[in-house]
């Protein structure tokens, strides 16, 4: 009767991952399709109705992680998609003022997705006493 051995599962990823290496007839996006992408989606920020950057993959019938994905594979991108959330963070904190958002909708969105946070007050007050035992004196 033949064992069966068991192969750990590290080991089959690296023969996979080594099998995959260079294969890309599964990839969707080329470098045009990409810049076309984010380029419609850098306009669709400029929308003051857009104040987060999954409102505008919604509106792409995308999704968020596809802007990190193409910012990751054609580096050129990252630029735009920055400037895509600059605009919505922009378009989050003008809609706010005009009360066109909640306030507190606001301050969740900004802190959540555009790295804003609480101002943090740094001080001191009071007094401080020193005091001196006699094997200190003359210290």
């Amino acid at each position: 009767m033949n064992k069966i051995k068991k192969i750990p599962q590290s080991e089959i990823n690296a023969k996979i991952s080594d099998a995959l290496k260079g294969n890309t007839n599964a990839e969707k996006w080329t470098e045009d399709e990409s810049i076309a992408f984010m380029n419609k989606a850098l306009e669709l920020s400029k929308d003051s109705k857009y104040d987060f950057i999954g409102e505008v993959a919604k509106d792409m019938d995308s999704y968020i992680e596809v802007f990190d994905y193409l910012a990751e594979k054609f580096k050129p991108l990252q630029h735009v998609k920055n400037q895509i959330k600059r605009n919505c963070e922009v378009n989050c904190f003008s809609n706010s003022k005009k009360g066109k958002i909640k306030e507190a909708t606001a301050i969740v969105n900004l802190k959540s997705n555009h790295g804003w946070t609480d101002r943090q007050q740094v001080g001191v007050s009071g007094g401080i006493t020193l005091n001196f035992d006699s094997d200190d004196k003359g210290a």
